[in-house]
């Protein structure tokens, strides 16, 4: 079902729509939250894994004699013992190898295994295991393992592996070109010749991943008499990984259950499918007794996939007066080893979000994902948008530069107005609803942005340099793809028990945003009762719902909507059994504080547990027809979506489109290359708020990602393909002290799509910081005539372009 009009709207909002506190928080602070690594389980044994040390090479021989002799340790694997009936690994999130079936995008796969097999392709490439009584002994196990290789020509540049042939990760391919894909829309061309200026650049945005405080961590274990194999994973996809384990492991007696208990951040990294994550299961059954294996932070650096490597050369084509006549874009990505996994997606999702927040209408995106010997590229928060919007917003600028225009003026005369929503994109997207302008003028008002001017050419005539940057990002969510495991819709199951307590079971999982809280608030206004009358049970493939978990930003947009929904027919079957019982039409009643009352008569009321106890022991008083209990399950479409693209790629796979107006002011030392944010703005939009106290600590979590990706962090390889960053000694985040004080606000543009009005809200803050930074930094530096082109915004990297050696 997914009308939004079929039962009643519920009365005035009582929780929904406040701050309400948060129920998970609790038992994180006392420390009796459970992750994965703590659940021990008698028996249980401990797996270490030996990683490549080469970046390219063929396998000769894995020698593991020495660590099977070592005491305490029970089993070890090469891939050369991997029993013949385990898959390769498929090709997620894709359910076929071929899920467009019009060649656009074009796809290459390879059929890797959990464990390397005649060749590695990346440092940090699983290639054989040690099962041991402890973590001590399997670690100490790894170190006896001794590997013969024949080393190849590592291939590192992306740009490079496209064009050369000659040296090859997968011979079979005949080239390192692994997807490619193009959408079109308008008369590029004619827009084109009709430029006053054409404007030609290359900006790129560089390689770098999520820190999650928790690594990835798998328990497995057998019940013996049920043959069901119960897999504790820190995913963000519990029945899709069920259903990728069984399929893999191809073994038809066996159940596979996957419980992603509390996990420890996200990111999009633990979307995707890995490795680890058949070969722990496998261990299990072959040892026959229960696994656990944790990720070192090193290993999470090397084998937990990356993202954001792209090189775009994007063309502009615009008029005198400001008005962008057309964009052109072909992209670069670098996808490393050819693993399955969501970089596939992102990278063609950068393609259909280059015309960002304005009225583009003449575009063509291209993209070609190349593999390299890095670790894989996979998914990433953001997801392809903040690429996408790092480079519009940095061409903005340029044009603006160009033309000798204020870059607010550029924005504000290209932007898609408010009366242009419900607006389809030139690739196909609907964008619900937004003010794109009048973000943007609440975050310079708030900036004061002409006395800044002014400022800026005080401060210049002092010798400082001040700089002023914006953006205004999009970050589209929920995402629906044909073919994927994105399948576009959101299962719930409501039950309330006769007790009057409520049970809400959820195709969803949960890292971090608080969804045992928003659900207790949306289903408590529904169904009217108090907020701990609910109980959430998410990330349970056996318990819940099929669903395709937590990604994109979605829960507000489809989890939020079909919690609304199935909260209204449960309200809606309640008030049907209590008309009959009060004698009273249905439309004249009221449910509140766990009461049923007739508002034409308010002495005539019963308690929802009285209801409740008829539907379950009194059937014989229900409504003719009326099936015994109060329990339901709710599938809710997303309405905004479409599946197939037409034959110029276009198509419109994200439903919602929150967005961020983005204000930085800096400060360059150019004697030590030091950016210091003197003041940071975000005007952020997401719709109706479920909970502004949640909003508000994604957003900024959020804005925090955003500004290690723009001033830190970067994965670094050397030329031979060894990681240079694995830990965090080299790889720098940032913390509390680096980051600066934001002042925020909020529009609310309601999705019209949804009956609530929500949009996600845990990813937009990430997408503004980098393109907001590198533009405010490049107007500290235009005295010096130095242009800024790539990320992140380094000491090293500002303090070689102020001296003249890099741009």
């Amino acid at each position: 079902m997914n009308d939004t009009t079929a039962v009643a709207a519920p009365p005035k909002s009582k929780f929904v729509g406040k701050s309400v506190k948060r129920k998970e928080d609790y038992d994180v602070l006392v420390g009796k939250e459970r992750y994965t690594a703590d659940f021990k389980l008698p028996n249980m044994l401990y797996a270490a894994i030996y990683r490549s040390p080469y970046a390219h090479a063929k396998i000769v021989d894995v020698d593991l004699r020495k660590a099977l002799e070592l005491p305490g340790v029970v089993m070890g694997l090469t891939a050369k013992d991997i029993p013949a009936h385990v898959k390769p690994m498929p090709p997620f999130p894709f359910q076929s190898r071929d899920p467009f079936r019009k060649g656009n995008p074009t796809i290459k796969f390879f059929n890797h295994h959990c464990l390397a097999k005649d060749k590695v392709r990346f440092v940090g490439e699983a290639v054989a295991v040690v099962v041991a009584v402890n973590r001590y002994v399997a670690e100490d196990a790894i170190e006896l393992i001794t590997a013969e290789y024949e080393p190849c020509v590592p291939i590192t540049d992306a740009e490079a592996a496209l064009e050369n042939t000659e040296h090859l990760l997968y011979e079979e391919w005949g080239d390192n070109l692994m997807l490619k894909f193009k959408v079109t829309g308008g008369d590029v061309d004619g827009a084109f010749r009709q430029a006053d200026l054409v404007v030609k650049e290359r900006i790129k945005s560089s390689r770098f991943t999520g820190t999650p405080i928790e690594p990835r961590a798998i328990t497995a274990h057998k019940d013996p008499e049920t043959d069901l194999l119960t897999v504790v994973d820190s995913t963000q996809i519990p029945h899709n990984l069920s259903t990728l384990i069984a399929e893999t492991l191809n073994l038809p007696n066996i159940t596979v259950r996957v419980i992603a208990p509390r996990v420890g951040g996200g990111f999009g990294q633990k979307w995707d499918f890995y490795p680890e994550e058949v070969l722990i299961p496998l261990l299990c059954l072959l040892t026959e007794r229960p696994i656990q294996w944790v990720e070192t932070r090193s290993e999470h650096m090397k084998a937990t996939h990356h993202a954001r490597d792209q090189v775009h050369y994007i063309e502009i084509a615009v008029k005198k007066d400001g008005t962008v006549l057309a964009v052109k874009d072909k992209i670069i990505a670098d996808l490393g080893a050819a693993y399955p996994n969501g970089g596939l997606a992102s990278i063609v999702t950068t393609t259909m979000f280059v015309p960002g927040a304005y009225k583009i209408r003449n575009y063509q995106g291209e993209v070609c994902g190349v593999v390299t010997n890095k670790t894989s590229y996979g998914a990433h928060r953001g997801f392809g948008k903040s690429e996408a919007a790092y480079v519009i917003e940095r061409a903005m600028d340029i044009v603006a530069n160009r033309l000798n225009m204020d870059p607010a003026e550029v924005r504000f005369k290209n932007f898609i107005q408010p009366g242009e929503f419900p607006y389809i994109s030139v690739t196909g997207t609907r964008y619900d609803s937004g003010n794109y302008p009048e973000a943007l003028r609440r975050a310079l008002e708030l900036a004061n942005y002409q006395q800044l001017r002014q400022q800026q050419a005080t401060s210049r005539n002092e010798g400082r340099y001040l700089g002023i940057g914006m953006s205004l990002v999009i970050e589209p969510s929920s995402s629906t793809r044909m073919g994927s495991y994105n399948p576009g819709y959101y299962s719930l199951t409501l039950r309330m028990d006769p007790t009057g307590k409520v049970y809400v079971f959820t195709g969803g999982n949960d890292e971090g945003q608080g969804h045992k809280t928003t659900i207790a608030q949306l289903v408590a206004d529904e169904v009217g009762v108090g907020l701990d009358d609910i109980y959430v049970l998410e990330g349970d493939s056996l318990e819940c719902p099929y669903g395709s978990g937590s990604y994109s930003s979605r829960f507000a947009v489809v989890g939020s909507s079909a919690a609304i929904l199935a909260g209204r027919q449960l309200r809606d079957k309640i008030l049907r059994i209590a008309s009959g019982l009060l004698k009273e039409p249905q439309e004249s009643l009221e449910i509140s504080d766990g009461r049923v009352y007739s508002t034409l008569r308010p002495e005539h009321s019963l308690s929802i547990v009285e209801v409740a106890k008829t539907a379950y022991f009194a059937i014989y008083l229900l409504p003719e027809g009326m099936e015994p209990g109060l329990q339901l399950t709710y599938h809710y479409r997303d309405p905004n979506i479409t599946f197939h693209a037409d034959e110029r790629g276009r198509v419109a796979m994200f439903s919602s489109v929150p967005y961020d107006a983005n204000l930085a002011v800096v400060e360059v030392d150019l004697e030590t290359g030091q950016l210091k944010i003197l003041k940071y703005i975000s005007v952020h939009d997401c719709g109706s708020l479920i909970n502004p106290a949640i909003v508000e600590g994604q957003h900024i979590g959020a804005l925090v990602h955003g500004l290690g990706g723009a001033l830190y962090e970067e994965i670094l390889y050397d030329k031979n393909g060894q990681l240079l960053t694995e830990n965090f000694k080299d790889y720098i985040v940032p913390t509390a002290m680096e980051v600066p004080v934001f002042t925020l606000d909020h529009l609310i543009t309601p999705n019209p799509f949804t009956p609530y009005g929500s949009k996600g809200a845990g990813e937009t803050g990430t997408v503004g910081p980098p393109a907001a930074l590198a533009n405010a930094l490049e107007d500290a530096l235009r005295p010096l005539g130095k242009k800024i082109r790539t990320l992140p915004l380094s000491p090293n990297y500002i303090w070689s372009t102020a001296c003249g050696e890099a741009t």
